[in-house]
């Protein structure tokens, strides 16, 4: 018996050891959080395969037929006019020192003075038609007006055809520089690049990116100079459409 409440005695003993010196259970570790990832600069799902084939010319329109047709398309006929004036005169009685005799004052525009004339008239307002059958200064003129126009049309041609070779250039570029983007991206996601090699990419990208809205900008202006030179209506969107051919994507 007494035996038997030593052995009892002694188990509970090494249980109560035992526990005492079980160290306490650690607490479940925390989710780390993901390693930082620079985005793209488009923030497109791309892979980085280089683009394929070659870089080919911008589908340019013909620059005479435009010229022409925009010419064709003004809205005043494009020869040298005549024109025809109309002066008003408004005449004014007044009497002098000297007795019964009046003066007549009027404004005459040619010579752009007042005039007198003495005598007895009444007041009166006179309609003068002036059509000048040949002005020498006036052809100088108009031939000087229609060739800064004819040159106006001429800078237009260029600077569309100009702004498309530069659209499609800045595309082509911008193609293997987000190829080379993502590629940095995945180097510094596998721990083999720093991530700077990414920003230096992102940074080339975002440059691109700005040529290639300059020069989409440049086509519209160069598009709309060309709508401005057309009388409204039929005129101004056949010159229109006939640009667009050549600016799809753009608008």
């Amino acid at each position: 018996m007494n035996r038997a409440i030593a052995v009892l005695w002694g188990l509970t003993f090494v249980a109560l050891a035992q526990a005492a010196t079980t160290e306490p259970v650690p607490p479940p570790p925390a989710i780390a959080e993901p390693p930082f990832r620079l985005p793209l600069l488009d923030g497109e799902s791309r892979t980085h395969a280089p683009p394929q084939g070659k870089l080919e010319p911008a589908s340019q329109p013909d620059p005479r037929v435009l010229f022409d047709m925009t010419v064709d398309c003004y809205p005043a006929r494009s020869w040298f006019r005549g024109e025809i004036a109309l002066e008003g005169r408004v005449g004014q009685r007044k009497s002098n020192t000297q007795g019964s005799a009046t003066t007549t004052t009027a404004f005459d525009q040619a010579a752009g003075a007042i005039t007198q004339t003495t005598g007895g008239q009444d007041n009166y307002v006179g309609v003068v038609a002036r059509i000048p059958l040949f002005s020498a200064v006036e052809l100088d003129k108009e031939r000087e007006r229609e060739t800064q126009r004819r040159k106006t049309i001429a800078d237009a041609v260029g600077i569309l055809a100009q702004s498309l070779a530069d659209k499609e250039l800045a595309m082509r570029k911008l193609a293997p520089f987000r190829a080379l983007e993502k590629r940095a991206q995945e180097r510094v996601a596998a721990g083999v690049a720093a991530t700077d090699e990414q920003v230096q990419y992102l940074k080339a990208v975002a440059e691109l990116e700005g040529r290639l809205n300059e020069a989409r900008a440049k086509v519209v202006e160069a598009r709309m100079t060309f709508v401005g030179l057309c009388a409204e209506g039929v005129p101004a969107d056949r010159v229109d459409a006939y640009i667009r051919q050549f600016t799809r994507g753009i608008e």
